[in-house]
């Protein structure tokens, strides 16, 4: 009777018991049927909120945990999100096994661009397009400047044939509208601008983020066509992978590249390493027999490192930094020195960059403050011009040899941001950020044979304000400005020509953008935001084409004012997975408005042999058009992505590009369109992988048909618009994969690109072409083979 009513007690005061154990949540994750480990997992409830990470054998747990409803939630790259409500009772033990699906579209995947804060991709209230690594192997793209092509509204065009300067056009807008971005911070200066988009390889890049038009003004008001941020290999796991690639150029000129890529990372993935390197060594490659190149002689040394520490749960410390070594050389007769030659322009670049950041949450998660100080050094030794002789004993030096002698310049770029940025999380709906930064770039361009200088200063301190609103759970508003303070001192030295430059400006950049959630799969964004583009040398000003033989010089009209800029944009985005397949579709259309915008005009040339053009004002521009994209997933099998924009660029009165003098009977040269801008391009991308081992891609880049200006007299500058025909570079790929038990892969791979060899025919000849008379694709029919090795 005793152990009777003990027993009755027990089970009375059971629930009373049961109130006060705590529960847990364990699990494993799973994916295509095995364990997946280095998954982030998220797990939140009312005053809770914990992250962790599974380990090898794909496990995680939580323990301690009060009766409640909690939220779960996983992330893994190239997989699926997943989110699970969880009703918790007091005491109990809940054990599950999660199965993750491939995100074969990465639509799942973390930017940071958009909002300067991570946010899924497909959620982020302003239209983010990513270039993954995986884009980089299927279109066999060797650098950034062969990957950019392949994302909506971007085009690489290369703007000389002696030194193969190529810059990013941006919804029809020239490079200097981009901001380009290294891990998030402003240091790609305007010296490494002019040639760096060749020198990034591509296996120093794990993704790149694109934001096009002002919904970028987070990260400077100059950023009037958009953003492209440069996202470094992070380290993930233990890996190590080395590759060769060797191609040939029309099929007979040798372009070899060696690249190796490696990180570690600790036990209990509390830090890691990742390195990597890259070797490229290019021939020179002339395309109608000339004598003279197109496509320049490079030789290329890269290397670098990211690195992180989780200092505790809620801080953590990242380091990375590289190291580019590049010469490139264009023009003629390569086994004499530059001024020997009829014509050469030779650059030796040295880049040293390197970025350190901290990040801290409060105990809540509520609070994150993140502190970081970024840093690039630029040094280019150049050559411009020719001409000279090969002197022998006896000889002395003519007008001829001496100008030619002295077409050696060198020239130095510091550039600096470092900031603060603080995100409080006051509750579920909404997100505050704040932050300063201050941006410092100092460049001295130096050619005393030209009589030429620039030195200038430009500080901006840039101070930002952000709120994330999500009112309903269909509704997000992004709201905020940026109010810059721009201090530019300088110096530009032309000959007897001297403008001083002492401008200050305070530019206030308002920014809107709203995502509406019409149904689960239909998504409505629309953003506005403003920018401007302050009076000051810009990466186009510090290179120099040649024209007949002599130099062309950009200088700044004394009267040149500050550009500014109104952009719209407004798309639909439709995206579904259902039975095996994934897809995703885009409308967007865009506006921008120029007021002021920059003009480079009017050639004049000087007693020296050179020729001046000015930098100047126009009366007004604007570029609209529509960007519509098409990528769908059938399982693992077919990978299909595409991209086409149709556009229209205009100035509002017609512009003039060349004047005669006053005894030249010619009409001046106008224009109502911005040249190099086509009214359709795009591309294309298709993988087929039949069995694991397999993968077979094709993929396309089209350009139509646009005017490009050409100077056809070289005495008075008398310079023409050409209309350019269409292209279509079509590329193949066929890859297979060799596995050695489970650790080791070897790849071979080859293809062709430019398969039908869709390139120009009318090159200017001889040391007297215009060089910068260059449209379509970069190189001619190219055929390719290689191998990689790695850990995986």
């Amino acid at each position: 009777m005793k152990k009777f009513n003990l027993l009755y007690l027990l089970l009375l005061l059971f629930p009373f018991l049961a109130i006060g154990q705590k529960a847990s949540i364990s699990g494993k994750i799973m994916a295509k049927g095995e364990a997946l480990s280095f998954t982030a997992i998220q797990l939140s409830g009312e005053n809770y909120s914990q992250g962790e990470v599974s380990d090898e054998q794909g496990n995680f747990r939580f323990d301690q945990l009060q009766a409640g409803t909690y939220t779960l939630q996983l992330s893994s790259l190239g997989y699926q999100s997943y989110n699970e409500t969880i009703e918790l009772q007091a005491g109990q033990q809940l054990e599950q096994q999660i199965a993750l699906q491939e995100d074969w579209l990465e639509l799942e995947q973390v930017v940071v661009t958009g909002t300067r804060n991570q946010v899924a991709l497909y959620d982020s209230p302003v239209i983010v397009n990513k270039i993954s690594n995986r884009t980089f192997e299927t279109t066999q793209a060797l650098s950034l400047s062969e990957g950019l092509n392949f994302s909506p509204g971007l085009r690489v065009e290369t703007n000389c044939q002696n030194c193969g300067f190529t810059q990013l056009r941006m919804n029809g807008l020239e490079g200097a509208y981009s901001q380009i971005l290294i891990n998030s911070r402003p240091i790609f200066s305007a010296l490494a601008g002019v040639y760096g988009l060749e020198m990034i390889p591509a296996n120093m890049v794990d993704r790149i983020e694109v934001v096009k038009g002002g919904g970028s003004v987070a990260y400077g008001g100059n950023a009037i066509a958009g953003t492209v941020n440069i996202i470094t290999k992070d380290p993930i796991n233990n890996s190590f992978e080395v590759g060769l690639n060797q191609a040939f150029v029309n099929a007979e000129t040798s372009d070899r590249t060696l690249s190796l890529n490696g990180t570690l990372v600790s036990d209990d993935l509390s830090k890691g390493m990742s390195f990597y390197a890259f070797n490229r060594q290019r021939a020179p490659w002339d395309a109608n027999d000339d004598g003279f190149s197109e496509i320049t002689k490079i030789n290329n040394t890269t290397f670098g490192f990211n690195a992180f520490w989780n200092i505790s749960e809620r801080s953590k410390l990242k380091l990375n930094g590289y190291n580019i070594t590049e010469f490139r050389r264009g023009g003629n007769r390569f086994d004499l020195e530059p001024h020997q030659t009829d014509i050469t322009e030779q650059l030796q670049h040295n880049i040293l960059g390197g970025d350190i950041s901290y990040e801290l949450y409060s105990r809540d998660f509520r609070h994150k403050i993140a502190v970081y100080a970024s840093a690039q050094h630029t040094e280019r030794d150049s050559y411009y011009g020719g001409g000279g002789r090969v002197l022998q004993p006896g000889d002395s030096l003519t007008e001829d040899d001496l100008l030619a002698l002295n077409a050696y310049g060198e020239s130095e770029d510091i550039a600096i941001a470092t900031g603060l940025q603080y995100n409080f999380e006051l509750n579920k709906e909404i997100l505050l950020t704040l932050g300063s930064e201050l941006q410092y770039n100092k460049v001295t361009d130096r050619m005393p044979g030209y009589e030429r200088l620039i030195d200038q200063r430009v500080r901006t301190i840039g101070s930002y304000a952000q709120l994330e609103w999500e009112p309903t759970d269909k509704l997000s508003i992004l709201a905020g400005g940026r109010l810059d303070l721009v201090d530019i001192e300088g110096e530009y030295l032309f000959a007897t020509d001297e403008l001083p430059v002492d401008n200050e400006l305070a530019v206030l950049v308002p920014r809107l953008s709203v995502l509406y959630d019409f149904t689960s799969n239909l998504k409505g964004r629309a953003s506005f935001a403003q920018g401007y583009r302050a009076p000051q040398a810009f990466d186009e000003d510090l290179h120099i084409e040649t024209v007949g033989g002599a130099a062309r010089f950009i200088q700044l009209d004394p009267d040149l004012a500050t550009e500014r800029s109104n952009n719209f944009t407004a798309s639909l985005n439709y995206s579904l997975a259902r039975n095996g397949i994934q897809s995703n579709f885009v409308l967007e259309g865009f506006y921008t408005q120029l007021t002021n915008p920059f003009l480079l005009s009017d050639p004049v040339e000087q007693p020296n042999g050179i020729a001046i053009i000015t930098k100047r004002n126009g009366s007004g521009a604007s570029v609209q058009g529509i960007n519509l994209e098409a990528n769908v997933a059938f399982g693992s099998k077919w990978l299909l992505q595409s991209s086409a924009t149709i556009q229209s660029a205009t100035y509002e009165e017609a512009e003039t590009l060349w004047s005669p003098a006053e005894d030249d009977p010619r009409d001046p040269t106008t224009t109502t369109r911005l040249l190099r801008t086509p009214d359709v391009y795009g591309f294309l991308t298709a993988v087929y992988t039949p069995i694991r081992p397999l993968q077979l891609s094709v993929s396309g880049v089209f350009t139509g048909p646009m005017d490009v200006p050409r100077v056809v007299d070289v005495d008075t500058e008398y310079t023409i618009i050409e209309r350019s025909p269409s292209f279509m570079e079509v590329n193949l790929k066929a890859a297979y994969t060799f596995e050695f038990g489970e650790q080791y892969d070897l790849e071979l791979f080859g293809g062709v690109q430019n398969l039908f060899n869709s390139f120009q025919d009318d090159f200017d000849r001889g040391a007297d072409r215009d060089s910068n008379y260059v449209y379509g694709p970069n190189r001619p029919l190219t055929i390719f083979t290689g191998i990689k090795f790695g850990l995986n």
